[in-house]
């Protein structure tokens, strides 16, 4: 789960950057800025549903494994 954390954090801070980047110095056209919002966030929501699956199977097999599962 830390690795997704870390990857998720680092995605909506680069986002951050780029909207006061666009807010501020209107770099990118508003067609271009809306693909990388949308991009941004379809990757903050993959990485953390994946992060989520691994850390429950994780905490899933290790149960087992200690006995408290069948």
């Amino acid at each position: 789960m830390r690795t997704g954390a870390i990857v998720c954090l680092t995605i909506f801070v680069l986002w951050v950057a780029i909207a006061l980047l666009q807010l501020w110095f209107d770099l990118l056209s508003g067609e271009v800025f809306m693909k990388l919002t949308i991009t941004a966030a379809a990757l903050f929501a993959v990485v953390l549903g994946v992060a989520l699956v691994v850390r429950e199977y994780v905490d899933e097999k290790k149960m087992k494994d200690d006995g408290y599962i069948d």
